[in-house]
C-alpha cells in the first residue's frame, strides 16, 4: 500500500475524524494529509466497530501486516492499542484471521507489547 500499487478507491473506512485523516490516508508513512486514518470516534478495545477496508480486487496471499500511529509533525501521538483482522472473498461474509491452531487473533501494536 505504501508504494500507491492499490488505488485510493480500493481503500474504505467506517468512519473518518476529518478529510485530513480519510481511508486513503491509511498508508504506512503517508506524509499526506494528517498521515493517517482515523475514525470518527475513537474505539475501545472491546467494542472494534471501526475498520479500514481494502480491496485487493483478486485473490492474494498476504504476508505481513504493519501499522503505525498518527504522528502529524509531533502534534499528534495516536495510534490502536489491538486490531482484529477478517478477510472476504466475497464482500459480504467475513472470516476472522486465525492461527494454525484455529484461535481467533487479535494483533497487538508495538507500543502496547513494550508497555
Amino acid at each position: 500500500m505504501s508504494r500507491g500499487q492499490i488505488l485510493d478507491e480500493d481503500i474504505s473506512a467506517s468512519s473518518q475524524w476529518s478529510e485530513s485523516t480519510a481511508a486513503k490516508y491509511g498508508r504506512l508513512e503517508c506524509e499526506e494529509g494528517d498521515g493517517a486514518w482515523c475514525p470518527e470516534i475513537a474505539g475501545e478495545p472491546e467494542n472494534m466497530n471501526e475498520f479500514l477496508q481494502i480491496d485487493l480486487r483478486s485473490l492474494h496471499f498476504i504476508t505481513l501486516v504493519g501499522t503505525q500511529g498518527r504522528h502529524a509533525g509531533g502534534i499528534g501521538n495516536e495510534f490502536t492499542q489491538t486490531y482484529k483482522i477478517k478477510y472476504s472473498r466475497d464482500g459480504s461474509r467475513w472470516i476472522s484471521w486465525r492461527n494454525r491452531q484455529g484461535k481467533e487473533v487479535h494483533a497487538a501494536t508495538l507500543a502496547s507489547v513494550l508497555s
